[in-house]
């Protein structure tokens, strides 16, 4: 997992964090807490898929690859790890809130590959016409900019423009 924050309410005293105190977490921290019961993860799938449509709708509109939102793709896939987790362990749980976060799960995944698609189709073609850009390397999330930089130095050595 990233390094990206996490809302949680604490359920049981933990060094100075007593029940009911709301606190932000680095995901690994939050994930490790709320899977000893410690803390509850404050749901905010809701908001992440909303920034998905938002980014998504600006990425079909503009034709250069945009900026994304700091730490999006780990906040996404922190809550997929969420509500996967949450709707095979909670198993006395109304059935109204276990659809309601299978729906929320199953938005999420769509959204996001759908994003993840979208913008490597983008990188392939930056990649074609402007290998190694430093312009292009500024707009990409930690995790593409990996793939820009591999496949721009395949696509050089392959072109003989190295």
């Amino acid at each position: 997992m990233g390094r990206t924050f996490i809302p949680v309410k604490v359920l049981r005293s933990f060094k100075t964090w007593k029940p009911g105190d709301m606190i932000l977490l680095e995901d690994w921290k939050a994930k490790e807490l709320w899977e000893s019961g410690i803390v509850e993860i404050i749901d905010e799938s809701e908001k992440i898929i909303s920034e998905l449509d938002q980014v998504i709708a600006e990425e079909r509109a503009n034709e250069p690859i945009m900026p994304l939102p700091t730490g999006l793709y780990s906040r996404a896939e922190f809550y997929i790890y969420y509500l996967e987790n949450y709707v095979r362990k909670k198993t006395e749980i109304e059935i109204d809130v276990l659809n309601a976060k299978m729906t929320k799960l199953s938005n999420l995944k769509k959204k996001y590959e759908h994003l993840k698609k979208l913008r490597f189709k983008k990188i392939l073609n930056a990649i074609m016409f402007r290998p190694g850009s430093l312009e292009i390397l500024n707009r990409l999330a930690p995790e593409e900019k990996k793939i820009y930089l591999q496949i721009s130095q395949i696509r050089n050595e392959w072109l003989g423009e190295s």
